[in-house]
């Protein structure tokens, strides 16, 4: 279960296929992309990089990318994957806590480097490579590639190895290193090629941005398989249907806001999308209006899966499925276990709300650096990502909300999550989030934050009203702020310790 060895394979088996093609149409075969993997690994490993050196990466999805992940995993160096959006000050902790010795980086991000601390740079040494433009500031990555030999890298390596190191998007603190194996991976890349049936046949396009675990797991998986990967700079709806039409695609990973956009674009009747057979959401929950209107547009080719840089995939669930069982996250993979325990460490009855416990093949190998925060995340082999959920009798899992996101109002336990669904289906709703903010009387109250539709008007009234008829009385939004946008984290989940800051501000406790 090594990563970098099934492209010799690839190449001996389908050398002429495509591996990779660009959204400009450029294309690289399974043998070519064999022969520049063993020469960036080599030529890496020619600068000093040895098993254990970590190459951070600072760029957006391109065939170089991928390439650098392979042939770091080829010589057993840990890659480290910054979010081109961070600031100068992020960009360093993350460089400086990974102890990164490479840097592979955009032409364009150049300029974050000036803002980094001398030593940050110094501690890279000679060892910054540009992607794109002439290099002038930094060594050209395509002249490394081709200044070494196309053979078979030399390194002992162990599936229990460190792939690479993920920084989690930190909603509820500092980011924390995610140490995730080459056996984590790759237990992970199989699962899903049996759930998903996806194989060297198939056509794959993520347009989520690299630096994140999923899109990069995706479009890795298909190069794995032997299919092929389209590669986008980015996401824009138009350009998703131009490629699927174009390529045949067959499967995408896509965020939830990715498929609103999809569903909401004017001219999709235009292209012809009948390649996809899989389409898969995950990062965060998808709305129920918006699973409809995806089957609706696509057909019953939707699934849902639960997971996260630390545990791979977890459960998922089919559009048929999602039918009967609304707002489910689906049942355990293959060889997963999920638990629900209450705040005694006890296995609760079904239908009750607890913490998600999971344990399985595709688990980390813990946090870098950081053991005490390892230990308090873990139930001897059981893990949590701190989320709350219940089981119920078919052994299907739905999520509540995070535990750092509960509300207690009037001694009732609030989860957010259940609030914002029935919001954004009132009409005028663009993007809606709940969290509590302090009350004399009942501790804290249930107050909405809404974005209403560009144009449209949302009367705060006939809101709350139209929550009432959905929901209990106690859960409820007792008062509504309107605002333009709701604060998000760079994968885009809403920041709920950025809105309740304002409203806490002051008080001596903050639940």
């Amino acid at each position: 279960m090594i990563l970098g060895r099934c492209l010799a394979r690839n190449a001996l088996l389908y050398p002429d296929k495509p591996a990779i093609v660009s959204a400009d149409g450029s294309t690289l075969t399974h043998a070519a992309l064999a022969e520049r993997v063993n020469r960036l690994a080599n030529a890496l490993a020619a600068e000093g990089m040895a098993k254990g050196d970590k190459i951070a990466i600072l760029a957006r999805n391109s065939p170089e990318y991928l390439q650098v992940y392979f042939a770091a995993a080829k010589i057993g160096a840990p890659m480290v994957p910054i979010n081109f959006q961070l600031k100068a000050p992020d960009i360093h902790y993350r460089l400086e806590h990974s102890d990164a010795r490479a840097l592979v980086v955009e032409s364009e991000f150049l300029g974050l480097l000036d803002g980094l601390p001398d030593g940050a740079r110094e501690a890279l040494g000679a060892r910054i490579f540009v992607r794109g433009g002439d290099g002038a500031r930094a060594r050209a990555l395509d002249e490394l590639i081709d200044s070494a030999p196309a053979t078979e890298p030399e390194a002992t390596l162990s599936p229990e190895d460190t792939l690479y190191i993920g920084y989690t998007s930190g909603t509820t603190g500092p980011s924390k290193g995610a140490l995730v194996s080459h056996r984590a991976i790759v237990a992970g890349y199989l699962y899903k090629a049996l759930d998903y049936r996806l194989g060297r046949r198939d056509v794959n396009l993520d347009p989520g941005p690299f630096w994140h675990s999923a899109p990069r797991d995706f479009a890795s998986l298909a190069i794995y398989l032997g299919g092929t990967c389209v590669v986008t700079r980015g996401f824009e709806a138009r350009e998703f249907y131009e490629l699927v039409e174009r390529h045949k695609v067959s499967n995408s990973f896509m965020v939830p806001t990715m498929y609103q956009l999809l569903t909401a674009f004017e001219d999709a009747g235009r292209y012809d999308a009948s390649s996809l057979r899989v389409l898969i959401s995950g990062g965060s929950p998808l709305p129920s209006a918006v699973k409809d209107r995806v089957v609706e547009r696509f057909g019953p080719i939707l699934h849902e899966f639960y997971g996260a840089t630390e545990t791979r995939i977890i459960t998922n669930i089919t559009a048929t499925e999602l039918s009967a069982h609304k707002r489910a996250v689906g049942r355990p993979i293959r060889d997963v276990e999920l638990r629900i325990l209450d705040e005694a460490g006890r296995d609760v009855s079904a239908g009750a709300v607890g913490e998600v416990f999971v344990r399985g093949p595709g688990l980390f190998s813990g946090y870098y650096k950081d053991p005490e925060r390892t230990r308090k995340s873990h139930r001897g082999e059981w893990f949590s990502l701190g989320d709350l959920g219940r089981l119920d009798e078919q052994g299907y899992l739905y999520l509540v909300d995070r535990k750092q996101d509960m509300i207690i109002s009037g001694g009732e336990n609030i989860y957010p999550s259940d609030i914002e669904e029935v919001l954004l289906g009132f009409p005028g709703v663009k993007e809606a989030a709940v969290i509590g903010t302090p009350d004399e009387t009942w501790g804290e109250l249930v107050t909405a934050i809404v974005v209403p539709r560009e144009g449209e008007a949302v009367p705060e009234r006939e809101l709350i009203e139209y929550c009432g008829a959905r929901l209990p009385s106690y859960m409820k939004p007792r008062r509504v702020e309107f605002v333009a946008a709701l604060p998000r984290n760079p994968v885009g989940k809403v920041l709920r310790r950025v809105l309740r800051e304002p409203y806490w501000q002051g008080q001596e406790a903050r639940i």
